[in-house]
């Protein structure tokens, strides 16, 4: 057993609960309205929920997690049936656009007819954040096998999102994700990436160049799926520290929970879980559920000898 990849991979879980529970309180607040009420927000703090709480960002990423763990592979109506029950559970925090999804699934449609309708009904404003958000556990499962974690990525996005930006920004933070847990530096990591998606849409090729020289003023946060890549991208290659980065991502403002979510996962990634800090990791839950970090490591700890057997 590698200790310092597994650390890697369980860094890269723990780091996507701790940023949704960081960026929670804040949610769709502007960069001057955090920096008046908190100055710089460094902790979990009170907000729509009690301070620690995950959100959707979390919980749909734990569904991927589990039903790849459970399996052994990726499967997408595995995954789609542990949305749906997750969705009954009355969650927290879930976006416009897989609510409409999971609305139709829930009264009896096929997931796919239900993606294909709410993709007819509302395209183009189809590109928001929701599928990359909970994509890193393809790159947990296949960061030894290309051509499947492309595949696979593209799939989990249309368990809601089937716009070609949704699929490609997961296909392409995947494909940097899966070098960062091989331990690849960070130019090659993004070099790999861009060759390997030189056929994907121009639209994010060009956002991953631009973001390299953007200050921190310049990075987009909305939930559009191309900002949130661009701010995850930008926090990952301009810092060399997980709480920092984090704390920069919350305090930019817009979708911060989703943005420090995908942060967290690929600097919980590159710099391991011990990067993360303790109080962060012992403060995450949801609801009464304060066993948040645990079960991450432990999927992540699965997923990890699933990707040591290809």
């Amino acid at each position: 057993m590698d200790v310092e990849r597994l650390k890697r991979f369980q860094g890269c879980l723990v780091g996507v609960a701790v940023g949704d529970a960081l960026g929670m309180p804040v949610e769709g607040k502007l960069r001057g309205h955090i920096r008046g009420q908190y100055g710089v927000l460094r902790e979990m703090v009170d907000g729509y929920r009690p301070a620690g709480n995950i959100t959707d960002d979390t919980m749909q990423t734990l569904c991927l997690a589990e039903s790849i763990a459970e399996v052994g592979e990726f499967n997408p109506d595995d995954a789609a049936k542990r949305l749906l029950e997750w969705y009954r559970t009355d969650p927290f925090g879930i976006g416009n656009h897989t609510m409409q999804v999971m609305v139709r699934v829930n009264k009896g449609m096929d997931w796919r007819n239900a993606v294909k309708e709410v993709e007819r009904v509302n395209a183009p404003w189809t590109a928001g954040n929701g599928s990359l958000m909970r994509c890193s556990p393809i790159a947990l499962r296949y960061c030894r096998d290309i051509s499947k974690l492309l595949e696979s990525s593209r799939e989990s996005s249309l368990l809601t999102h089937a716009n070609p930006l949704c699929q490609d920004s997961c296909a392409f933070f995947n494909a940097v994700l899966s070098r960062v847990l091989l331990g690849w530096d960070k130019k090659d990591a993004l070099s790999f990436a861009m060759e390997l998606l030189a056929h994907s849409s121009h639209e994010i090729l060009d956002r991953v160049q631009d973001m390299l020289h953007k200050s921190e003023e310049e990075v987009s946060t909305s939930g559009f799926v191309l900002d949130t890549l661009e701010c995850a991208l930008w926090a990952w290659w301009h810092h060399d520290d997980f709480e920092e980065a984090l704390v920069t991502v919350v305090n930019l403002g817009g979708d911060t929970d989703t943005n420090a979510a995908v942060t967290g996962a690929l600097l919980g990634a590159q710099y391991g879980l011990e990067s993360i800090p303790q109080s962060w990791r012992e403060k995450v839950r949801w609801r009464d559920d304060c066993t948040v970090s645990d079960k991450c490591i432990a999927l992540a700890t699965r997923l990890y000898e699933l990707a040591e057997e290809d």
